[in-house]
């Protein structure tokens, strides 16, 4: 009787520590996937106001980078005009 209780013991103190382990591995991969995303430290100048954006923000349009697409449309309004001239 008194190995029984032994092994039982023995038992539900491997289970415990397992469920342990379980739990703070669990834990950590929560931890993980709360974890704020980082991002890129790149940057990249607006081609009509000079200021200067992240790279993962910007707007491209024509191969030129821009901080808005105001900004955008601004500058592509600009060089057709400027174009136009030169045809004329």
């Amino acid at each position: 009787m008194l190995k029984l209780l032994f092994w039982l013991i023995v038992a539900l103190v491997i289970g415990l520590f397992f469920a342990i382990r379980q739990a703070n591995r669990l834990r950590a991969e929560q931890q993980d996937d709360d974890a704020p995303q980082t991002r890129s430290l790149e940057s990249v100048r607006c081609a009509q106001c000079g200021v200067f954006v992240p790279a993962d923000e910007a707007v491209r349009r024509d191969g030129q980078d821009f901080c808005s697409w105001e900004h955008a449309q601004a500058w592509a309004e600009a060089w057709h005009k400027a174009r136009r001239r030169e045809q004329e």
